[in-house]
């Protein structure tokens, strides 16, 4: 039978609500001096990152993002990924400007929200299956993404439903880009 610390925090209590040790929720701590990207910031800048709105890259162009392989530690994309046309090209580019062991988080619209329904300039939807299914051989072959077959390194280390309110349900997903760059 698990034991469980005396809770002091929300996180403590949810826990023991849902038997998952911190371990299980790495928590994206920022490299000191590292490189950030916020993509589709628009009215919220993040100090010392890099922040694009929508006409600093078009992912709509399918031109590459003005970045070097491999050159960021970490992308936040808030409330954005849901309004991009080729969503899966854009995740296949954040792919390939992050460094082995840099991280995504997405924060999206739930499908199932009435924020993701009252919102016409919504393109796709998110449902917590999503990521697995992106990342899912079976699912999808991704041809024609990057010229060609896209070969996923990234792992779902975390991906909830949260909600201050019913109507503005959402999903929190991080993923990390695995391993070693072979240096």
């Amino acid at each position: 039978m698990p034991e469980f610390r005396h809770p002091i925090t929300l996180f403590d209590h949810f826990e023991i609500a849902m038997v998952r040790g911190r371990q299980d929720f790495p928590l994206t701590l920022p490299i000191p001096d590292g490189q950030y990207l916020q993509l589709g910031s628009g009215y919220k800048q993040i100090n010392g990152w890099l922040n694009w709105d929508f006409a600093d890259w078009d992912t709509d162009s399918g031109k590459p993002m003005p970045l070097d392989d491999e050159s960021l530690d970490g992308i936040v994309c808030y409330h954005s990924m849901d309004h991009f046309a080729e969503p899966i090209w854009v995740l296949a580019e954040c792919q390939r400007v992050l460094r082995p062991n840099g991280w995504f988080v997405c924060v999206v619209p739930h499908y199932a929200s009435e924020l993701w329904n009252s919102d016409l300039t919504h393109k796709n939807r998110f449902a917590t299956d999503t990521w697995r299914n992106i990342f899912s051989e079976r699912q999808y072959r991704h041809q024609g993404v990057v010229q060609g077959h896209v070969d996923w390194q990234f792992r779902i280390v975390f991906n909830m439903i949260l909600a201050i309110t019913e109507r503005n349900t959402v999903l929190v997903t991080q993923l990390v880009k695995d391993g070693d760059s072979g240096e």
